[in-house]
């Protein structure tokens, strides 16, 4: 019995001392706002050591460190860096710019170590080395041509959430959560701005400027004059979602009025091309004259400029805006 009344009183004392220094712990240790303010301070700039954290967005332009400070500086490269933001490519854009001039450098050696002449290799080094730009411009059109069909929906959605006495904000979420990309990644971005602290006009004036879309500057346009001087929200949008909806339409209707010139165009582009391999297959003799003679590169090289020429005028003969 004495044996068991020591080791309940050693099991209470050894109880009571452990309960005691969970005390002195609570009392040192800070609670509630304290507790936060000594984790801010901890993770605060001081001058003598500690690591500056930074919450601004930046791009990535290259992995290379001077590319990347380079291309984010020089102005020269604020229209390159405004294309490849709207195409919204993963590529970097250190890769367009080392890779254009490297193309073309290649293309040209290549055309003097093939005996060409000087001026054409010059044409083909131009050609070539225009492909990683035109690829961003092919980008960039597909992206907005996206953007604008989704638009409408967008558009609506945003006025049926007003109509239901949400708030405009609300509606740019519900658009960045139902709609798929790219227009929804563009307003959830857009949401997040604001819920970030980002007034809502500079938001939407941020939106534009990444995409080159007229209705969207509609859109925005309207907003923020709706903010201003009053009026039905709801019914602006609506009204803007239905107006470009019969735009769309009309843009179909002269698609089919003005499909025979554009196949007459197509037609007449590449069928100097088939008959020229069609003789070069029946006679390589007579058209190889064309690549091997100085006067048939010279004529080559005038035909098809000419040929591309004549495709640019009549493809902006056919193309309407509307």
């Amino acid at each position: 019995m004495l044996t068991v009344l020591i080791a309940l009183g050693i099991f209470a004392t050894i109880l009571v001392l452990m309960q005691g220094c969970a005390a002195a712990q609570r009392l040192m240790t800070p609670r509630g706002s304290d507790r936060a303010i000594e984790r801010l301070q901890k993770w605060s700039v001081s001058p003598e050591s500690a690591v500056q954290m930074d919450i601004v967005r930046k791009d990535q332009l290259s992995e290379i460190p001077w590319l990347n400070d380079l291309l984010t500086t020089m102005r020269r490269f604020q229209p390159l860096r405004a294309l490849h933001r709207q195409a919204d490519c993963p590529i970097p854009l250190g890769m367009f710019v080392i890779g254009t001039p490297l193309t073309a450098f290649a293309t040209f050696l290549f055309a003097l170590a093939m005996q060409q002449p000087l001026l054409l290799a010059l044409v083909e080094a131009a050609a070539l080395g225009s492909l990683p730009t035109a690829y961003l411009y092919w980008l960039k059109n597909k992206r907005m041509a996206t953007f604008e069909h989704q638009l409408p929906e967008a558009l609506e959605l945003v006025s049926r959430a007003l109509k239901a006495g949400h708030a405009f904000s609300v509606g740019l979420k519900l658009v960045g959560e139902e709609a798929a990309d790219p227009i929804g990644g563009e307003f959830r971005r857009v949401f997040e701005e604001v819920s970030m602290g980002v007034a809502l006009p500079q938001a939407l004036q941020n939106m534009t400027e990444r995409l080159d879309c007229v209705d969207l500057r509609f859109f925005v346009t309207s907003v923020l004059v709706q903010r201003e001087t009053g009026g039905n929200l709801a019914e602006i949008i609506d009204s803007l979602a239905h107006l470009i909806r019969k735009r769309f339409e009309l843009q179909l209707k002269v698609n089919a009025l003005s499909a025979e010139g554009r196949f007459s165009g197509i037609i007449l582009f590449f069928l100097p091309i088939g008959v020229g391999l069609l003789l070069y297959q029946l006679n390589p003799e007579y058209m190889g004259l064309l690549v091997t003679d100085p006067m048939g590169q010279m004529l080559l090289m005038i035909g098809s400029f000419l040929m591309v020429s004549g495709a640019f005028i009549m493809k902006r003969m056919v193309a309407i805006k509307v």
